[in-house]
């Protein structure tokens, strides 16, 4: 089977699926994008001021923390959490709005947005107004919109648009930045190189359970398990989903060593998956020690329930297992049960 994919191969099949999931993230990412349309006129505006605040002299020098890794690896919740406990700055979804005004519009327009306390995401995407949001909006500035892939370098102009930005969003929110796009893992040496500021936190899954989720992502945002989806998917369709899937996995795994081999581990932090569904608390006080902040509202974050189990067929799920096996040289119970 052969045919090249875009970042969405079936997008009304994928409305479809997204509306018959009665999920209220996917539908509330549905919503947005109706509303992004009918607020372009006041993004118009909006942008005009958001021009004069870049071109101002730089604010404070603060942070710009990073979530990483691959799709499926629990990134979005590391996010969510960090976001909510940690005092730090994010995008949201109403930044995400307002493509050519990000800062203002949240600035002015913020305090409407409600920051929801849930952890609920549908393959990334967040309910409320008020919630983190990949910020591809702004990231597709500096980066091209092609979701999986980035330029490995940038013109010296796009570099200094991305630093006053970065610099602009600092006065207006003073605080660390955060964020997380799992496309920004192939862009992790770059990132290091050009926002010196900049530090990375790397989300980690056991590859069995990343590529599981990742065949599951398939069939619901691409509608075909053939057709390859998220950071390092194959270009071409697949007659073999299953050993396509996992050899996606060991790419994203050697992009993400290649990748960070030139940054000082100092400015890495990885979070495993487990340690953060068993012990959130735990993981907000090792990055906020990390970054030197202070965690808020720690006893209000409880254990969430782990998805690393089977969901696939006995067979399908045991066919997987020998293909990232062969892959990544484990042992014969690569789940360690």
């Amino acid at each position: 089977m052969s045919g090249r994919r875009g970042n969405f191969q079936d997008p009304v099949g994928l409305v479809r699926r997204m509306l018959a999931s009665g999920d209220p993230a996917a539908r509330s990412a549905l919503s947005r994008e109706a509303l992004r349309y009918l607020l372009m006129p006041l993004d118009w505006v909006l942008g005009r001021w958001e021009q004069r605040r870049l071109a101002r002299p730089q604010g404070p020098d603060l942070p710009i923390v990073l979530i990483v890794g691959s799709p499926r690896s629990g990134s979005t919740l590391l996010y969510q959490v960090l976001a909510a406990h940690l005092p730090v700055s994010y995008p949201s979804n109403l930044t995400a709005l307002f493509e050519r005004s990000p800062i203002t519009a949240t600035m002015r327009l913020g305090r409407w947005a409600r920051r929801s306390g849930g952890y609920r995401s549908y393959y990334g995407n967040t309910r409320s107004l008020g919630a983190p949001n990949d910020a591809f909006s702004i990231w597709n500035r500096w980066l091209g919109e092609d979701r999986y892939s980035v330029p490995q370098q940038i013109t010296p102009g796009i570099a200094g648009e991305m630093t006053s930005f970065f610099a602009a969003w600092g006065t207006a929110f003073p605080e660390p930045f955060l964020n997380k796009n799992n496309r920004n893992t192939a862009a992790i040496a770059l990132l290091a190189e050009q926002l010196p500021g900049a530090r990375f936190i790397v989300a980690r899954r056991e590859p069995l359970f990343v590529a599981q989720s990742l065949l599951e992502a398939r069939e619901t945002v691409q509608g075909d398990r053939s057709i390859g989806w998220g950071l390092a998917a194959g270009e071409e369709a697949s007659d073999d989903s299953t050993a396509d899937v996992a050899e996606q996995v060991a790419r994203i795994e050697e992009l993400i060593e290649t990748q960070l081999a030139p940054v000082d581990s100092a400015r890495v932090l990885e979070v495993a998956y487990g340690d953060l569904c068993n012990d959130p608390t735990g993981v907000v006080r090792q990055v906020g020690e990390w970054l030197a902040l202070e965690p808020q509202r720690l006893e209000d974050l409880k254990p969430f329930q782990s998805t690393d189990e089977a969901r696939l067929s006995p067979v399908e799920f045991e066919r997987l297992q020998a293909e990232i096996r062969k892959r990544f040289q484990l042992p014969d119970d690569p789940t360690g049960q």
